[in-house]
């Protein structure tokens, strides 16, 4: 994607003074944010366990159960929420420590899913594209996957409908648990009826448990009609990128941004137009990038790189989709053309069943941005 010239708002220090490319007085902090939260956006890349926040925790303890290190609210908060001064790839995955066997039954999943697609529709996202794990939510046994995927796929379309938001579920692997139960949980989106999962991904510690011997799961999935989307290039180098791709058939790669070490990489992305799913903040928080103003998506799109912008776990690093786009726009300059060829891009590399009938849908609702 070419960088467009046009601003939509052109950064100054703390503050925004132009509005559709005219003159305006200086914007403030809070004004930015309400426009961003008035654009539409598009968000493939996140994560249903990393959206429940510390207030949805406390809520369904009281209301359901569910045993949590805290029940007071300023003490939970650093337990689940990555810290802004020790970034770190293990310190961020350690956050998700205690949502694992938290839940207490079925309604506590639900609500866990119905709350997020409704604080996404709430932050106007008009396409959300929400992976989760069976395994996670069922708790090791706590319950079987097949009733959680059951439990989890009701609560989305309810909050869909109610909410007026489009979303697309994926199936998350960790190379966390194993093969034996990856594979499990792989046979049982293919066996479930279409519309329970558009895609599947492969999450967890990249550092210690390599993707290759999931291979086989990508294609079998492949062949039954997923698309597929795997984290690489995170915690990895651009090696696991080419890997992602040339080996595994990836149509999508989960952060990727570390691509932009190796240009024969990004020439093999852009060759086969796979997109890298960008998360700022996340990407901060997990040491990858020092700071935003740091971060390679301008580089990377500058290579022809296909790219989205993403949340990753909103809950996780305290954000929504506004804030990172208020990020893009203060911190790496992007203009309103640039934001909305992001999104239109993005809906071209979406998972949805029908993409032309999606793009058809909503791709017109930048028109007046």
């Amino acid at each position: 994607m070419d960088k467009v010239q046009e601003p939509f708002f052109l950064p100054a220090p703390g503050v925004l003074n132009m509005v559709f490319g005219k003159p305006t007085r200086a914007m403030t902090h809070e004004e930015l944010h309400a426009r961003m939260k008035q654009f539409p956006k598009v968000d493939l890349h996140r994560h249903l366990e990393g959206c429940i926040s510390p207030e949805t925790l406390l809520y369904i303890a009281k209301t359901f159960g569910g045993a949590l290190p805290s029940y007071e609210l300023d003490q939970l908060k650093p337990l689940i929420q990555a810290p802004h001064d020790t970034p770190g790839f293990y310190n961020f995955l350690e956050k998700f420590k205690v949502f694992r066997g938290f839940y207490p039954n079925r309604e506590a999943i639900e609500h866990v899913a119905h709350t997020a697609v409704k604080e996404a529709a709430e932050d106007n996202v008009k396409y959300l594209e929400l992976r989760y794990s069976p395994s996670h939510f069922a708790g090791g046994g706590k319950f079987p996957e097949r009733d959680v995927t059951e439990w989890i796929h009701q609560a989305i379309q309810r909050a869909a409908a109610e909410f007026d938001i489009i979303v697309t579920p994926i199936l998350t692997i960790s190379r966390d648990y194993g093969l034996e139960l990856a594979a499990a949980t792989v046979d049982l989106a293919i066996e479930l009826p279409t519309g329970y999962f558009y895609g599947l991904d492969i999450a967890g510690n990249e550092i210690q448990n390599s993707a290759r011997p999931f291979a086989d799961l990508f294609a079998r999935a492949k062949d039954a009609g997923l698309n597929l989307t795997i984290h690489a290039g995170e915690a990895r180098g651009a090696y696991n990128v080419r890997e992602a791709v040339s080996e595994f058939n990836a149509d999508r790669i989960g952060h990727g941004v570390r691509a932009i070490e190796d240009p024969e990489v990004m020439e093999l992305l852009k060759e086969k137009d796979v997109m890298l799913e960008v998360c700022l903040t996340s990407n901060v928080h997990t040491g990858i990038v020092p700071a935003v103003k740091n971060h390679p998506i301008q580089k990377l799109i500058e290579n022809g790189v296909a790219v989205s912008l993403n949340t990753d776990d909103p809950a996780i690093s305290d954000i929504c989709l506004s804030d990172e786009y208020v990020l893009a726009v203060t911190e790496l300059g992007f203009s309103d053309a640039d934001l909305k060829a992001l999104n239109l891009s993005a809906l071209k590399h979406s998972f949805a069943p029908d993409r032309e009938a999606l793009i058809r849908e909503i791709g017109g609702c930048w028109n007046h941005f």
